[in-house]
């Protein structure tokens, strides 16, 4: 059984052993994949509750988490699909579908730094646009943006955004940064190290925006429209391209 058929108790252990690494159930998720994940979860919430998650500790079941979750959320037909159906149809978000195009390109070729900084120009700025913000307008706080999510209408999906909206706008400590160097300010002053963390935090984004749209209400769908098929024959072209990614990682 995926998530989408498991009782409420166990998904609601399992979600909040996965917001504690920065992550969410997912119903796309296979029935073997489900399983795997939620036993990172359970692990993160029983060392949680007994003070026993250390920063090292969420990085390795983070990473774990990302191992099981990257190809559903990042096979081709699926951005895709979700490009077209979903972020296209996103008040919020149809305005930057260029910009995900962008990251979506990057990502898939290899350029995993440059895909994660674009994202987070389009999270901000959706963000912006649920708060109000306007040109002109006095610039919002960080911790105005991050309540902005409560303007989406209540929900799961909501509460889950507000999850992970939290730790990209959590305090930022150049002596202590936080887990995966997630947090936004992080990529800004230029603090990066492996680069499977900035691979791993472009999933969680695409992960956020699939969740934002959700919280919006809308519905997924897979219509073979000739815009999709180009979007996937576009994105298909990037995965051969393994010259440039020996270039870039030796």
């Amino acid at each position: 059984m995926s998530f989408c058929d498991w009782q409420e108790e166990d998904v609601r252990k399992a979600e909040q052993g996965l917001l504690l690494l920065g992550w969410k159930v997912d119903g796309r998720l296979t029935s073997d994949d489900a399983l795997m994940l939620n036993d990172v979860a359970l692990d993160a919430l029983y060392k949680s509750e007994r003070g026993e998650l250390s920063s090292d500790l969420i990085d390795k079941l983070s990473e774990r988490a990302f191992a099981i979750m990257e190809f559903q959320i990042m096979n081709i037909e699926e951005r895709a699909m979700v490009t077209y159906s979903c972020y296209s149809k996103s008040e919020n978000l149809k305005l930057m579908v260029p910009l995900i195009d962008q990251a979506i390109l990057c990502y898939y070729r290899g350029y995993f730094t440059a895909a994660l900084a674009t994202l987070f120009i389009v999270i901000e700025n959706y963000l912006r646009k649920l708060y109000g913000w306007k040109p002109g307008d006095k610039k919002p706080s960080f911790f105005e943006l991050r309540q902005s999510v409560e303007n989406l209408p209540p929900s799961i999906a909501r509460d889950q955004v507000a999850g992970i909206i939290k730790i990209i706008y959590s305090y930022y400590d150049a002596t202590e940064p936080p887990q995966f160097y997630f947090n936004r300010h992080g990529l800004l002053h230029g603090l990066r190290e492996a680069n499977l963390l900035d691979r791993m935090n472009s999933v969680r984004m695409f992960l956020l925006m699939d969740s934002l749209c959700e919280a919006e209400g809308i519905g997924r769908g897979l219509i073979m429209s000739d815009e999709y098929k180009q979007r996937h024959k576009m994105y298909s072209s990037c995965i051969s391209l393994n010259e440039e990614k020996k270039f870039i990682y030796p």
